[in-house]
């Protein structure tokens, strides 16, 4: 029997004192046990409480130490250093299932083209309410959309700790963008995944955890960034190559705005190439099946969640021609509020009402606010997931790259 691929686990930490401990020990609790682990200390300024964790590991780990220069320029020292054949990116403040390695590793040995990248599902954590949210793409999505070229880097479905990637990877396309702070995963997948396949394990094979401290939260350029790199890599699609990955240059386009409006960015050049294009056959008729769900008997349309997920159904209904009349939001800072045009409003307050009104759920964890709403009375409600379904147009066979 041949030995199995060896696989180095990278885990980049910077100040990691209150979450590598538990990080580590989950990277080491791994059933695929042909594993090494690389901790790459980016210059934390802790007191050395950081690097007293990885020291005490012993030999069970790698440790490396370097000056900080940020996420991407650690996890390139990292895959610098790696003997492994396969590349697993660990956050220190995430942990991995115990099947995680061994899974990914099945489905991308079980390909004719061992070098082909692995995505997975996985959860978020709450560490504030304790909630857990499972992704679950594959009850949304085809496994070919999900697979297809950079749709799932788009969608920003594929996770960084989520992937596993050959080295050969890394020379073809390059390691991380060590100019890009916040979202260089998100520009390092694009360039790995355009134009070819990956896997997909349809299974959370790890956890997110999401805390104060969370880069997104804390580091004040993420928005910014993040809308920078979603434009200028929108901007190196053609609208055929668009087409072939979303099934309609129009509809990703339309989603791009979406999501660029919710970090309050500048949507005015991807706007300009919306005009060069128009909704399909299959757009329109989506349009259609969506417009008869939520509008069937009159009924009023509200969208729950006055956050970024609200704002971006918001323009998706308004760009097919569907109007909400406000939002519904449990935080009393935004009621009486006016939310990207839109009244807001607390729940109870159109409860008279609630038998003709048709809810759209726009939240990231969509399971608590449907038992809330249920709780209250109303029965006509439907989540974002099921929406974007019927957007994406779940249904057709995708051209494959």
């Amino acid at each position: 029997m041949s030995k199995l691929p060896l696989v180095s686990i990278v885990i980049p930490v910077y100040n990691g004192g209150n979450y590598l401990k538990e990080a580590v020990d989950s990277a080491l609790n791994q059933t695929y046990r042909n594993i090494e682990i690389l901790v790459v200390n980016d210059g934390s300024k802790d007191d050395g409480k950081t690097e007293a964790i990885a020291l005490s590991y012993g030999d069970k780990i790698r440790y490396l130490k370097k000056e900080n220069g940020g996420v991407a320029s650690a996890l390139n020292m990292g895959i610098r250093n790696m003997k492994g054949e396969y590349f697993s990116w660990l956050s220190h403040d995430d942990l991995y299932y115990p099947e995680k390695i061994e899974k990914e590793m099945q489905a991308v040995q079980s390909l004719a083209d061992k070098t082909t990248v692995v995505q997975c599902e996985y959860d978020f954590y709450d560490m504030a309410s304790g909630s857990l949210t499972t992704t679950n793409f594959h009850k949304y999505y085809t496994l070919e959309q999900i697979t297809n070229s950079v749709f799932s880097v788009l969608q920003l479905q594929i996770h960084a700790c989520g992937a596993l990637i050959h080295r050969d990877n890394f020379t073809r396309a390059g390691c991380f963008d060590e100019t890009i702070y916040t979202v260089q995963d998100i520009e390092l997948w694009f360039r790995m995944l355009r134009n070819r396949k990956s896997c997909f394990v349809p299974e959370a094979l790890f956890r997110v955890r999401e805390h104060v401290a969370a880069g997104s939260r804390t580091i004040p350029s993420y928005y910014a960034e993040t809308c920078a790199l979603y434009i200028r890599l929108i901007k190196k699609m053609s609208l055929t190559e668009m087409e072939r990955v979303f099934g309609s240059a129009w509809r990703f386009l339309v989603r791009m705005i979406a999501f660029i409006k919710s970090y309050n960015g500048d949507t005015s050049e991807i706007e300009k190439r919306l005009a060069e294009c128009s909704p399909n056959d299959s757009d329109n008729r989506n349009r259609k099946i969506l417009a008869e769900k939520l509008q069937k008997n009159r009924k009023r349309i509200v969208i729950f969640g006055a956050g970024q997920y609200g704002v971006r159904m918001h323009y998706e209904l308004l760009k097919r021609g569907i109007e909400a009349e406000l939002f519904l939001d449990n935080s009393t800072e935004k009621d009486q509020k006016i939310i990207d045009g839109l009244p807001c409003q607390l729940p109870e307050t159109v409860l008279d009402d609630k038998d003709n009104i048709m809810v759209v759920v726009a939240l990231r964890n969509c399971q608590s606010a449907l038992e809330q709403l249920q709780k209250l009375g109303f029965t006509n409600i439907i989540i974002r997931q099921e929406i974007d379904g019927i957007l994406t147009d779940r249904s057709r066979k995708q051209v494959k790259v």
